[in-house]
């Protein structure tokens, strides 16, 4: 039963912007989707992003109608923002100059430890979002990793192949 009364905002953000991660094409996405994704932290301004069919895919920072989503928002007064402590395990495969930034990040951040190679344990202050987004950006198109809240139960990721995206979001519930 479809709804002839529904709005169809097609003509006003059709889906034309598409997204590459480690050569798999994701899309047709509309720009308000991509608004969701930079806030999730799932697009960053060195993903791989592409305007139109065959078009060609440049980094996101590179396409002007994007940029105004990764341009520095009003901070929140830092008594106004939940400054609660939270334990991440960050799995990060990353060898030499990645390593050494991604370890310089997490001192940054909090407290860590590295249990074994490329995989930490991370106590900071920053939520699952920024961390992934900061990752995101270090690592830049080429980077992978996974990422716990061990206080909610939350799990972010980039990078990952399209059945091992699809297998976790059918497998990770939260309570």
């Amino acid at each position: 039963m479809s709804d002839k009364s529904a709005l169809d905002l097609s003509s006003i953000d059709p889906p034309v912007w598409r997204i590459m991660v480690e050569d798999v094409v994701y899309g047709p996405y509309t720009f308000g989707q991509l608004q969701a994704f930079v806030t999730e932290g799932r697009l960053s301004e060195t993903s791989k992003v592409a305007n139109g069919d065959g078009g060609a895919f440049l980094l996101a920072r590179a396409h002007a109608d994007l940029m105004p989503l990764f341009q520095a928002r009003p901070e929140t007064p830092k008594s106004a923002q939940s400054a609660e402590l939270s334990n991440y395990f960050v799995t990060v495969p990353s060898d030499g100059d990645g390593r050494r930034a991604v370890i310089t990040f997490l001192n940054e951040i909090g407290t860590f430890s590295e249990l074994m190679p490329g995989s930490f344990i991370v106590s900071s202050t920053q939520t699952i979002v920024e961390l992934r987004a900061s990752l995101s950006t270090i690592l830049a198109e080429r980077g992978r990793c996974v990422i716990v809240n061990a206080r909610t139960g939350q799990l972010a990721w980039m990078g990952l192949k399209p059945d091992a995206d699809a297998h976790a979001k059918m497998i990770w519930k939260r309570d």
